[in-house]
């Protein structure tokens, strides 16, 4: 039986967000071994991506050449990065699920609820501990794509807006 999320995710266009996805983590940890110590933070697309946060472009520029060979070379750790928001979405859902399930059967009257709520709120934290581990490999298996076989950087564009400094990098699948 086919996998229907094996065959969405092989898709064109997602193929290509999770390349880029992949692209943006590895150069944010490129940029921090490079000891790049400002708040950065990163949005991918089936374009490319953005990384927002106090950078000079060159070095942007170094990073996402340096990330896409050490991605082509093999290094998919890379492709997994601590502060994605996967890693958050992971563990919300988890925290809110095991919330809810602290309220089920409470029904509509507000002193069930209230009493019920500490206990809510232990199972919300405990959801959000167990899911800890997931969101890297949701992650590694969903929203990333270490492959970067095909993907070329095109441009790297700085935008100064409102006293925020973000790059737009530019990507395209070749062949």
């Amino acid at each position: 039986m086919p996998n229907v999320l094996d065959d969405i995710l092989a898709g064109n266009v997602p193929m290509h967000v999770r390349s880029n996805h992949a692209l943006e983590h590895a150069t944010l940890h490129v940029l921090q071994e490079k000891g790049l110590k400002s708040r950065l933070g990163g949005i991918s697309d089936v374009g490319g991506f953005w990384i927002y946060g106090d950078v000079e472009t060159e070095a942007i520029f170094t990073a996402v050449q340096e990330a896409l060979k050490r991605l082509a070379d093999g290094e998919n750790e890379l492709a997994v990065h601590p502060n994605c928001g996967t890693n958050i979405a992971v563990g919300g859902l988890a925290a809110g699920g095991m919330a809810w399930l602290g309220m089920l059967g409470t029904g509509e009257k507000i002193g069930r609820k209230l009493r019920r709520l500490p206990f809510a709120i232990m199972l919300g934290l405990i959801g959000y501990q167990m899911a800890k581990p997931l969101g890297p490999r949701v992650q590694k298996q969903i929203t990333t794509n270490a492959d970067v076989r095909g993907l070329e950087v095109i441009e790297v564009i700085r935008h100064d807006v409102r006293g925020r400094t973000f790059h737009r990098i530019s990507t395209r699948l070749a062949g």
